[in-house]
C-alpha cells in the first residue's frame, strides 16, 4: 500500500490545538489542492483526507501514480490523475459545479 502524508496542521478538538500529522521525506512529493469549495472534501487514492481548508500545506505523497479526487454533497465530484516524481511539489487547482435541482 502506497504512503502517505498529511503535511498540514490539523485543528484537534480533542487537545484544544493544533499538531503536525507527520514528517516529510527528501523523496516525498507534495501536491497542494484548492478549489473554490473550502469544504470539498479531499480523497487520494480512494482514502479520505480531509476538507481542502484543512490541507492548505499540502498532501506528501510517495512518488508515482495517484488519483485525487475532490467531493461535496451538492456538486459534481472532481479527479486528477497524477504521476509523481521523486521531491515534486505540485499545486492542483480543481473547482467543482453545482448538481442542478
Amino acid at each position: 500500500m502506497k504512503r502517505l502524508l498529511l503535511v498540514a496542521l490539523v485543528a484537534s478538538a480533542a487537545c484544544g490545538g493544533a499538531q503536525p500529522a507527520g514528517r516529510l521525506s527528501p523523496n516525498d512529493a507534495v501536491i497542494h489542492v484548492t478549489s473554490n469549495l473550502a469544504d470539498a472534501q479531499v480523497y487520494v487514492d480512494g482514502r479520505f483526507i480531509g476538507a481542502v481548508s484543512l490541507v492548505k500545506a499540502g498532501i506528501a505523497l510517495d512518488p508515482g501514480k495517484h488519483r485525487i479526487e475532490l467531493r461535496h454533497d451538492d456538486y459534481f465530484s472532481r479527479y486528477a490523475d497524477l504521476d509523481l516524481q521523486k521531491a515534486e511539489n505540485k499545486q492542483l487547482a480543481l473547482d467543482l459545479v453545482p448538481v442542478l435541482p
